[in-house]
């Protein structure tokens, strides 16, 4: 019983690691649109959308690695199999 909570354990923080690459898109996707609001407020066409966009890419991909370590170090390490070793006499 035990083995089989370590393992849906395992696979849950598997998937929290898998939502880095979502909030990458979300940082992305964000930045797109707030910068395409402010270049509209600022009469302007494209420096703040760039600007944006390209601050967005360190900033998600710190985001990103924080995610996946964080969740990879909840992961709990399942110990090999130890082998029984039946003990013979040569007597």
């Amino acid at each position: 019983m035990k083995r089989t909570w370590r393992y849906f354990k395992n696979l849950g923080m598997a998937a929290v690691a898998a939502q880095g690459g979502c909030a990458t898109l979300i940082i992305v996707f964000a930045a797109l649109f707030i910068g395409l609001w402010l270049d509209a407020q600022l009469g302007q066409r494209g420096p703040c959308v760039f600007g944006l966009l390209i601050l967005s890419v360190p900033l998600s991909l710190y985001i990103m690695l924080r995610i996946a370590l964080a969740a990879i170090n909840r992961i709990a390490l399942q110990p090999p199999p130890v082998k029984r070793q039946e003990e013979s006499s040569d007597l």
